[in-house]
């Protein structure tokens, strides 16, 4: 996994707390507890999910009241990049989800990027994946 900074030094803190994300957020959306995993993010969050259009706000709670039941979420960083205040991270993974009472797993890739607040946390500030198709 590659870490590194551009325009400003990678505090090697920045990058853990960054992939601190993980479990917590995989937990929330098992849970879903979208308390949670809102209080991860900024207030001006923005989610683009695949095939859908975008929310942001306040319309990013009620957007997730109707996600489907997660069954399964594992996912990491291949990259996480900073400059200044804001940050990138990369990566892949695989959930199973609830769909009109059938699990359906996939495959997923996704780019987040992160903004520092004052109080020096990272949280998320645009979520974004993609459905991978499966080769055939």
């Amino acid at each position: 996994m590659d870490t590194t900074a551009t325009g400003a030094q990678l505090q090697p803190d920045d990058a853990a707390q960054i992939r601190g994300f993980v479990a917590p957020w995989s937990q929330a959306c098992l849970d879903r507890d979208w308390d949670a995993l809102l209080a991860m993010c900024t207030d001006d969050i923005v989610f683009s999910p695949p095939g859908e259009p975008k929310v942001s706000g306040a319309g990013v709670r009620t957007w997730l009241d109707t996600f489907p039941v997660v069954k399964e979420f594992k996912w990491g960083f291949d990259k996480i990049e900073v400059s200044g205040d804001l940050a990138t991270g990369v990566g892949q993974g695989e959930m199973t989800l609830e769909i009109d009472g059938q699990d359906v797993a996939m495959s997923i890739e996704f780019a987040d990027i992160f903004r520092r607040g004052d109080d020096g946390t990272w949280r998320f500030a645009h979520v974004i994946w993609n459905q991978n198709e499966p080769a055939g």
